[in-house]
């Protein structure tokens, strides 16, 4: 194999309760990473579609997931590889960006060199990769390489749980017109919480973990709140508060931050997503600020070799 190229699905975390364990793929918005194989060792970034991201390939996520594989199959001394990377997903938006060329970067990688790493190899690839950008974490990257709602318990070593999400169930996804970097995003979280916010946030997880599965309104609207992280965050997201009370107005089961922010997540039924869409859209307009909606379901897949 001379070629290959790889899709990798956007992705949403924490989603309320699950700070930095639970994730979901979404459809219509990933990254695209073309890799073809050359003599000369190594990992070289060719092009990027998005002239913010470096072609350094010590600070490109794609390029140092490839590197990760190459290095855990032995075959650094192999060959060498060139990527071209096209971003469907916008940088500092809370969308895995990062975890997205990641992942991709490494199952191109793998399937270009034919490697025998398991799946979880992969996952602590792209983790690694992603660790240089914006810390190590895998609620985005485990999405977006297995597909679907996933929990993730531990990853020393890795525990990777996938979650069913009911069918009638559906996503809205709103990102205002600025960015929030996770690193400073995740400057602002406490060092330690109290007692009983770490047992509500646990048991709302639970909760929400259920009702994803059921289809149960009730469950899903009374789980999503976060005690950990948005209120120490919220600051960052200027137009949230209004945005969010015109998503649930509208008949959203649940609206939260995506990961660090600053696109913000609806769970609906799907007859509702158009009107959800809507709303947060308005709430945001309200505040004096731009932003764009995507209406999308789970996408189950994952990270896919598209050619």
């Amino acid at each position: 194999m001379s070629g290959v190229v790889v899709f990798a699905p956007g992705t949403a975390s924490n989603i309320g309760p699950g700070f930095d364990c639970l994730g979901l793929a979404f459809t219509g918005m990933g990254d695209t990473v073309k890799a073809s194989r050359v003599e000369a060792p190594g990992v070289r970034v060719v092009s990027v579609s998005d002239e913010r991201i470096p072609t350094d390939p010590l600070r490109n996520t794609a390029a140092l997931g490839a590197a990760a594989v190459l290095k855990r199959a032995g075959l650094e001394r192999e060959g060498g590889i060139e990527l071209r990377i096209e971003k469907g997903l916008p940088l500092a938006a809370g969308m895995g960006g990062s975890a997205a060329s990641a992942v991709a970067g490494a199952l191109a990688a793998h399937e270009l060199m034919k490697t025998r790493l398991t799946r979880i190899d992969l996952l602590m690839a792209a983790v690694d990769a992603e660790a240089i950008v914006s810390g190590r974490h895998a609620d985005n990257a485990a999405p977006c390489l297995f597909g679907g709602l996933v929990i993730v318990a531990g990853l020393d070593p890795p525990e990777v749980t996938s979650v069913r999400v009911h069918d009638s169930l559906g996503l809205v996804l709103v990102t205002p017109a600025y960015e929030v970097a996770t690193a400073e995003a995740r400057k602002v979280l406490p060092e330690s919480i109290p007692r009983a916010d770490a047992v509500g946030q646990a048991a709302r997880l639970a909760l929400l973990v259920l009702g994803l599965e059921r289809g149960d309104a009730n469950l899903v609207r009374h789980a999503s709140w976060d005690r950990i992280a948005e209120p120490r965050r919220a600051p960052l997201y200027p137009g949230y508060p209004q945005a969010r009370t015109a998503g649930l107005e509208a008949g959203a089961l649940a609206v939260a931050i995506s990961g660090a922010g600053p696109t913000i997540i609806a769970l609906a039924l799907r007859e509702k997503r158009q009107e959800v869409a809507k709303a947060l859209l308005d709430g945001y307009a309200k505040a004096g600020i731009k932003a764009k909606a995507h209406v999308a379901e789970v996408d189950a897949a994952g990270a896919r070799v598209v050619a």
